[in-house]
C-alpha cells in the first residue's frame, strides 16, 4: 500500500488526502518519523484538515515529542472547532487532557 501510494504521489498526483492516507498506512507500518512529514505537507496544502492534525498529534507523541504533541492537537482542535468537525475536536481534547494540558483553547 505504501508503494502504491508512494507512486501516486511520485505521478505528480499530490493532495492532502494522498498524502493523509500515506501518513496512514505509514502509522500502520511505524514508520512515525515519515508519516509526520507527510502530515505537515496535508496541512501545509490544507491548514483546516483537522483529521491530519490529529494523526500529526499521535505521530509527535510517539516520536517521543510531548510538546509538539500537545502544539498539533492544540492547533487541530481549534481547527475542529472552526470546521464544526466536534469529534475531532473531541478526540483532540482528549488526548491534550491526558498530556496534562490544560486550558488549551487557542492556537499555538
Amino acid at each position: 500500500m505504501i508503494q502504491k501510494l508512494l507512486k501516486m504521489l511520485e505521478d505528480g498526483r499530490d493532495s492532502p488526502l494522498l498524502r493523509f492516507s500515506l501518513a496512514k498506512a505509514l502509522i500502520a507500518a511505524r514508520r512515525f518519523d515519515e508519516a509526520a512529514q507527510h502530515l505537515r505537507d496535508a496541512i501545509r496544502q490544507d491548514p483546516d484538515y483537522s483529521a491530519a492534525w490529529a494523526a500529526l498529534g499521535e505521530c509527535r507523541k510517539r516520536l517521543g515529542d510531548d510538546e509538539g504533541a500537545v502544539a498539533a492537537w492544540t492547533e487541530g482542535s481549534a481547527v475542529a472547532l472552526k470546521r464544526g468537525d466536534i469529534q475531532a475536536k473531541r478526540q483532540m481534547d482528549v488526548q491534550l487532557r491526558r498530556a496534562g494540558s490544560r486550558g488549551h483553547k487557542g492556537v499555538s
